[in-house]
């Protein structure tokens, strides 16, 4: 049986109960002076009189400000308009009561009369169809005692949730709340009820009583009434669809009513009657569904009819590769994306320098800012559990551009927690997005991602006009120069071949870079090789750990590590080569082999699907000359082929802004499918996969507020810390001071074993 059927058979058995017939609905609502506010409430009642007639609501008004003549006038006129429309009663204190004694009254009346009770505060106004819905969300679960709607200022029932709102119009927060409403479920359970406005079960008040008089002139009676009905299992919730406006601290204004003294003293009392009170209220702001109301805000566009996207670099550094000149160029194209999003780019500040992303006009957000978008889409898959976090807690729509799978097919980058984790990320995010068809279809392969995530496959710009580098001036010192003399290890530069090969990569064992160019300096001697992305080992040093393989100690080999090297010198040695060679064996796109092109040489590639793409899309170009093994490329370099000018089609159509383009529709597809369930179900997963990645042995618990600023704090130190160790000398004299300490450390650990 389906939840629907299940609903259904349950409404039809509770309509056929032997129970006495029940008297609708008394709406109880109190007035103390404040005589101006008659008018909204009255009569926004009149205006909905028919349906409020059609759900069985009478309603009763208590004038608690005896002898205050405009009061008293103000309801006399307004009385016979509001029984014309609806049945209706005017009682007056004979005395000042108060707001808890005089809504004992109204409990009274609606338990002997078998109705119930709905308390509505003086400063609020009706909206079409809130009470019918409230009604409707009560008499559809049994479990229900008590219902809020929504308000624009009702504490946990105010929605839309956030700052943004807090100021604007009233026409503004109106249409802001029905625009998240038509996301959101029928009801939402609370740990608690609103006093504004709420409806109570008549079972409840008939069982248990009304307000507990001990709480005097006010303020937490409502939450003793509702812990004390919880613990009999009785539900409160939020009617979502319903709305009520809601001045606040109006209605008893005037009253000789101290809240700095009431309000702590009678959360004394609540607290000791019921400690479980603070405990689940806490919670609550932290439960998934919390979160994702105030997510779903982020829906709302802004007065231009814009949403917020924002692209998350935050893995990028201050340095160059492929990948983040491809984030650049998604950057360059913002402004084809003005018509539906202001765009935003996740990143250190120290990034966003780097690569001048302040001259495209797109606005930094740091990147462990609690600020939320209504679409973020990660350029690079997740390494870190703390990504996944952070855009699951800042994000509605989720978009992540997996590059490729090398990091999980070569055993030594890879873990099964890295498995889990980008599992885990394809089942909850909204759009996943290959820069190739072979990713595409390696990540099928691997993943069972659902039919509900959205499938994207966008290559980076083939417009070459995007991959020219820039060189040095003519006059000034070339790169190759540079190249020769900071990597010979101490030797003199050297006078350059006039054939020279540049063999692109890292030190990654499936870059193949070093194997490769020392191969082919043993084979060409008389050529100077050039390795861009490795360099030869110092005096005395030893092998990096994840490339034993080290580069020759011949004359016509040197490296240079490229990540933090001046565009223009990368330029320059583009420029000096014969021909490029990528000898890696597992890409997800290939940016080398386009900034070859670009700067017009040949490239030589290992013959693997995706270079065969990249070959086709480029009108299968004659500048790309395929291998297989590195005997075959040896060979193949025998003679040098020239450039074929004007082999490429024009492509600055496919450029960067084709690919922005790209992702835009499909983060705008996946905005329309914007499901409340599938978003909590994500929070939820995520919450509870943080309790077992962090704490493998523990039990599920809520996060506490300083273990999540730690993770926060610990991501920043992380963060500094790997741009620290990306510096080559700062690498090199941290291990150095690191070995020289090792007699002490060993010296101290046995004088802590002799104590």
């Amino acid at each position: 049986m389906t939840g629907t059927q299940a609903d259904t058979a349950l409404t039809d058995i509770l309509a056929r109960r032997a129970a006495p017939p029940r008297a609708g609905v008394l709406v109880a609502i109190p007035f103390y002076k404040n005589e101006h506010l008659v008018d909204d409430i009255l009569g926004s009642v009149i205006a909905c009189a028919d349906e409020l007639a059609a759900t069985g609501c009478q309603f009763a008004l208590f004038n608690d400000s005896p002898g205050y003549a405009p009061l008293a006038e103000q309801l006399a006129l307004w009385l016979p308009r509001l029984q014309a429309c609806v049945p209706a009663t005017l009682h007056t204190n004979a005395t000042n009561l108060g707001f808890v004694k005089t809504m004992n009254l109204a409990v009274a009346q609606a338990v002997a009369q078998r109705s119930d009770l709905l308390l509505l505060n003086s400063d609020t106004r009706l909206t079409p169809g809130a009470i019918p819905e409230m009604a409707r969300v009560m008499a559809a679960d049994p479990t229900l005692g008590f219902v809020n709607p929504r308000s624009n200022n009702a504490t946990i029932a105010t929605l839309p949730i956030g700052e943004r709102f807090s100021a604007s119009p009233t026409a503004v927060k109106r249409a802001a709340y029905a625009a998240m409403a038509n996301h959101l479920p029928a009801v939402s359970y609370v740990p608690t009820a609103v006093g504004y406005c709420m409806l109570i079960r008549w079972e409840i008040i008939a069982e248990l009583g009304g307000f507990d008089e001990i709480y005097g002139a006010g303020y937490n009676e409502e939450n003793d009434l509702v812990m004390r009905a919880s613990r009999c299992g009785w539900r409160a919730g939020m009617a979502n669809h319903a709305f009520v406006w809601h001045e606040g601290e109006a209605s008893f204004s005037t009253a000789a009513i101290d809240r700095d003294t009431w309000e702590p003293a009678n959360r004394a009392i609540l607290d000791k009657r019921y400690p479980e009170y603070g405990p689940q209220t806490g919670v609550y702001f932290d439960q998934p569904e919390t979160i994702a109301e105030r997510l779903i805000a982020s829906l709302i566009p802004d007065a231009g009819g814009r949403l917020d996207l924002a692209f998350d670099f935050s893995s990028f550094r201050a340095a160059h590769n492929g990948t983040f000149m491809a984030g650049r160029q998604l950057l360059q194209a913002a402004a084809e994306l003005a018509d539906h999003f202001n765009v935003f780019v996740i990143c250190p500040p120290d990034v966003y320098e780097f690569h001048d992303y302040a001259a495209l006009g797109v606005e930094r957000s740091d990147t462990h800012s609690a600020r939320s978008f209504a679409a973020i889409f990660r350029v690079g898959q997740p390494f870190d559990w703390n990504v996944m976090q952070r855009l699951t807690m800042t994000g509605v729509v989720l978009g992540v551009y997996m590059l490729d799978t090398i990091a999980i097919d070569c055993p030594q980058l890879s873990s099964p927690r890295l498995y889990n984790l980008w599992d885990f990320t394809l089942r909850h995010i909204d759009v996943v997005a290959g820069q190739s068809l072979q990713t595409q279809a390696l990540l099928e392969h691997r993943f069972a991602i659902p039919p509900s995530v959205g499938r994207l496959m966008s290559m980076h710009s083939l417009d070459l006009a995007d991959y020219v580098l820039p060189t040095t001036p003519p006059g000034t010192a070339a790169a190759a120069t540079v190249v020769a003399t900071a990597t010979a290890a101490g030797k003199p530069a050297k006078k350059r071949n006039a054939v020279s090969l540049l063999v692109v990569g890292n030190h990654y064992h499936h870059k193949y870079l070093t194997p490769t160019v020392n191969a082919l300096g043993a084979a060409f001697p008389d050529r100077d090789i050039i390795a861009m992305g490795q360099t030869k080992l110092l005096p005395g040093e030893q092998p990096n750990p994840a490339s034993p393989v080290a580069l020759l100690d011949l004359p016509n080999i040197s490296g240079l590590a490229v990540g933090a090297m001046p565009e223009n010198e990368i330029g320059d040695l583009y420029s000096a080569a014969s021909a490029i060679i990528f000898p890696s064996m597992a890409e997800g796109f290939g940016f080398p082999a386009l900034n070859a092109i670009a700067m017009r040489r040949p490239v030589f590639l290992r013959r693997l699907p995706v270079f065969l793409e990249l070959w086709a899309a480029l009108g299968q170009t004659p500048n790309f000359h395929f291998f297989d093994t590195t005997a075959e490329l040896t060979a193949m370099l025998a003679t040098i082929p020239e450039f074929v000018g004007g082999a490429e089609p024009d492509l600055a159509a496919q450029g960067g802004a084709r690919s922005a383009r790209e992702i835009s529709t499909a983060m705008q597809a996946a905005l329309t499918r914007v499901d409340f369930r599938a978003l909590t179900a994500r929070i939820r997963d995520m919450q509870f996969a943080s309790d077992v990645w962090y704490r493998p042995d523990a039990p599920a618990v809520p996060d506490s507020p300083a273990e999540r600023a730690a993770r926060r704090l610990a991501g920043r130190v992380e963060h500094m810390a790997q741009g620290l160790f990306a510096n080559r000398l700062f690498y090199l004299v941290t291990r150095t001071l690191l070995r020289a300490t090792r007699p002490l450390r060993r010296f101290l650990r046995r004088l802590r074993g002799l104590n």
